[in-house]
């Protein structure tokens, strides 16, 4: 009975050496990471090279993309728009990375820094391989350096003490994304749990500016609030051309995502209540099919005989313009003058129903939790 007992216990101990042994030599399973921040990066990556077939990465191959973001990344900490880092590269293409790690390139557009910072973070947390976490690491003290005195961002991902120039800008939507994204650093949300506290205390103080800034950049029209243009001058905070327009204007699509993000402030303070009531009335008051009916009555009231702007219908849902004059809070379109022949449906691009789902339920639900009273408009 003895010899059978000490049997049993020397074979299942070399069952158990066997399994382990086995065991180490598999490949370790890697989750997929979430990329959808990389989108609009990766569509401009393949406008940029529409006839060129690369071999990508599977999404659980995540050390090889992580290794990519390594060798893509400037020295300062930031990385250079517009690049595709599932794409498997060639020793040509790893050797010209490596050359360029000096670049001055980095920049914030389309998203940029900020889901690198995601990605290489989960990476870290996933394999413990501290190149991630020190990578990660170096772009999120970029990110907070590269503040401007008045707490906005430029679209360059540099110290902001390095910036030069008379005619810096803000840019609104830039600085947006940073605000939400040092949000969630701020609070050690996944996978920003390992960030020390100080690092995490000086992502709060920069949301902090942040936040006051964008309070101040928000437009007046007739004494009330209105909604944001997409750039503004650093030293005066007064509206600017933002990459891609010719004219300074209001920028609907943006405006909806600030107050968005306004929206989901716990226990706002009334400076944001403020806010976002006054770019919901905004909102309101200025679809495109308002603005005619509107237009109309004060041609006829002040016996105008100029042509009407725009006859043309509307679909009865509401509509509104991309962008708005800053003064008259008057629909503009790119290249062309509104007058009476204008169809807006052929400027589909320039129109569309961006706050229609924030004016229904989504406010409903924010002013029922955070509106006892109404709150003054400006």
């Amino acid at each position: 009975m003895r010899f059978i007992k000490s049997s049993f216990v020397f074979f299942s101990t070399l069952l158990i050496l066997s399994l382990l042994s086995a065991c180490a030599h598999e490949k370790p399973v890697y989750r997929p990471i979430l990329t959808e921040g990389f989108a609009d990066s990766i569509e401009r990556w393949n406008s940029h090279h529409p006839d060129r077939e690369v071999d990508q990465y599977d999404k659980t191959q995540i050390l090889a993309i992580a290794d990519n973001l390594l060798l893509m990344q400037r020295n300062n900490g930031g990385w250079p728009a517009h690049t595709n880092p599932f794409r498997q590269l060639s020793g040509d293409e790893k050797l010209q990375l490596l050359k360029d790690q000096n670049a001055a390139d980095a920049s914030f557009i389309d998203h940029n820094v900020f889901p690198q910072i995601y990605y290489l973070s989960h990476v870290y947390l996933q394999t413990g391989d501290v190149r991630y976490r020190n990578a990660a690491r170096r772009a999120l003290r970029l990110t907070i350096n590269a503040q401007l005195y008045n707490g906005g961002w430029t679209d360059r991902a540099i110290v902001s003490t390095k910036l030069d120039g008379p005619h810096l800008s803000v840019d609104t939507r830039v600085t947006l994304n940073a605000l939400v994204f040092l949000r969630k650093v701020a609070s050690g949300s996944m996978p920003y749990g390992y960030i020390s506290f100080e690092t995490r205390r000086k992502a709060a103080d920069a949301v902090r500016k942040g936040d006051a800034l964008l309070l101040r950049l928000q437009q007046a029209h007739n004494s009330r609030a209105s909604i944001w243009a997409s750039a503004y001058q650093l030293e005066t905070n007064l509206p600017v051309p933002g990459r891609g327009e010719h004219l300074a204007g209001l920028n609907t699509p943006l405006s909806v995502e600030i107050s968005r993000y306004f929206m989901k402030i716990n226990r706002p303070p009334v400076e944001v209540k403020r806010a976002v009531q006054g770019a919901y009335n905004w909102f309101v008051s200025n679809t495109l099919q308002r603005w005619q009916i509107r237009y109309r009555d004060q041609q006829e009231n002040n016996n105008v005989l100029e042509p009407p702007r725009s006859e043309m219908k509307l679909p009865l849902k509401p509509m509104w313009a991309l962008r708005y004059d800053l003064k008259t809070s008057e629909p503009q379109l790119a290249c062309a003058s509104i007058n009476a022949a204008t169809n807006w449906l052929e400027h589909s691009n320039e129109i569309g129903d961006w706050p229609i789902d924030l004016l229904g339920e989504e406010y409903s639900n924010w002013r029922t939790q955070n509106i006892q009273q109404d709150i003054p408009t400006l």
